[in-house]
């Protein structure tokens, strides 16, 4: 009797395979062979899920987006007004960071990727589109707090989303090159200064 292979399952196996391996030795250095053996699969079988390196790159980054992604929700569901709900998407950013510190120069190789030219167009199109999701999602946890009277009105909002995210973005580049910090409680104290900017008077305290 065939044995019946759960594709997702093994899928998965892969990606976290390979992200090992691309956080190890870096995009140009690792092979598909590496992944194979790091999976304990034959290199026929990697071919069937993913048609060349660069594929299977990219398949990592859409994978560790999504566990920062469903971390944030996870976080996020957690609390009732908008103004903890933004706080918590911060927090889970910088909480997956932590959880998954191993994989962070992954992220460097998908900058990389955006700047060199042969994977320019598709990886810095995805990357305009993960950080057009996270502007939109910040917004409108902005647009929540100005509705619950938690931020005051008049604001930039999208600016703001956009001023937010990179600066989470660069506390977690730092704290991949110095670790002698806490980044959660600094994003927290950064969070905080910005409320009482932009904060109303009621709920600067």
């Amino acid at each position: 009797m065939a044995r019946i292979v759960d594709r997702d399952a093994k899928r998965q196996k892969i990606l976290e395979a390979a992200s090992a391996c691309f956080a190890k030795e870096g995009y140009d250095a690792t092979s598909m062979e590496a992944v194979a053996s790091a999976a304990g699969i034959s290199k026929g079988s990697l071919y069937d899920y993913f048609k060349n390196k660069e594929d299977l790159f990219f398949g990592v980054f859409e994978w560790f987006q999504q566990l920062v992604m469903v971390s944030a929700m996870a976080r996020m569901g957690e609390h009732q007004d908008a103004r903890a709900r933004i706080m918590a998407f911060a927090d889970a950013a910088i909480g997956a960071l932590l959880d998954h510190l191993e994989l962070y120069p992954v992220s460097l190789e998908v900058w990389a990727a955006a700047a060199k030219p042969g994977t320019r167009p598709r990886f810095s199109g995805a990357m305009k589109n993960l950080y057009a999701s996270y502007r939109a999602e910040l917004a409108g946890l902005i647009q929540d707090a100005q509705a619950e009277g938690a931020i005051r009105d008049g604001i930039d909002v999208e600016a703001t989303a956009g001023m937010l995210i990179g600066a989470v973005d660069n506390l977690a580049l730092h704290y991949w090159l110095d670790r002698s910090f806490d980044p959660q409680a600094w994003c927290r104290s950064f969070l905080g200064s910005l409320f009482d900017g932009i904060g109303t008077e009621t709920r600067k305290a």
